[in-house]
């Protein structure tokens, strides 16, 4: 699927995830979601995000036909 680059300019705040995961990402460095594809869910644990927020994170780009780093899906 190719995915339009609409979507990875696009600011993290636009994924439907809880406003704390967006502040760690943007504690980070992490404003759009093509920063936020070159992460892995180690990465984004090690950040402080818990394993919820990485779920829904991991989910909310699955929708957008995007993956997490190293991601099989």
């Amino acid at each position: 699927m190719k995915v339009s680059r609409q979507i990875v300019k696009q600011n993290v705040e636009k994924l439907l995830i809880s406003n704390k995961a967006i502040e760690k990402l943007k504690e980070n460095e992490i404003m759009n979601i093509s920063q936020l594809c070159e992460k892995s869910k180690i990465e984004l644990r090690k950040m402080g995000i818990c394993f919820k927020d990485v779920r829904d994170i991991e989910m909310s780009l699955q929708l957008a036909g995007l993956n997490l780093k190293n991601s099989n899906n």
